[in-house]
């Protein structure tokens, strides 16, 4: 047991450590210069990281938009499906040369920019100017550009 009259009369080791002096504390939270150098390093990091992504946002605005544009057509036909990639491709690249193609040569031109295309695409000549167009036709063209233009890669448009 321990003896009463040493816990009321400290003994002499314990009077020792009364004299050392401990530095106050902080009142507050303090950064040292390291932490805010890395921490600026992290939040420009993450600014040019957003921005990144923001740019990637912006340059996929006009496919997004011949997308939502493609679902809203009605029954559409193949001229209107053209028009719609046509427009998709000034919208990306103002002075391609296949916009000034048409029949065989834009035919090849969508297959050229998307060759592993699972939908095969019809002939659009034919699609275009016949006056009564198979339904079945102009749906197989319609899931060939929903698919283009799902997957087209903008960057590779740009000539």
């Amino acid at each position: 047991m321990a003896d009463p009259t040493q816990l009321v009369n400290p003994s002499a080791p314990a009077l020792e450590l009364v004299d050392i002096k401990e530095p106050p504390l902080p009142d507050s939270f303090y950064l040292t210069p390291l932490d805010l150098v890395v921490g600026l390093v992290i939040v420009c990091l993450l600014l040019i990281i957003a921005k990144q992504i923001y740019h990637r946002w912006q340059l996929q605005a006009p496919k997004r938009a011949a997308l939502r544009e493609l679902t809203a057509l009605e029954e559409p036909s193949a001229a209107e499906i053209n028009l719609l990639l046509k427009r998709f491709l000034r919208s990306v690249a103002k002075a391609h040369p296949a916009l000034t193609q048409s029949g065989e040569a834009w035919q090849q031109f969508l297959a050229q920019t998307m060759p592993n295309n699972p939908h095969q695409a019809p002939d659009i000549t034919a699609l275009l100017y016949q006056p009564n167009a198979d339904i079945a036709l102009v749906k197989a063209f319609y899931q060939y550009a929903r698919y283009w233009l799902d997957h087209v890669k903008i960057g590779a448009l740009h000539v």
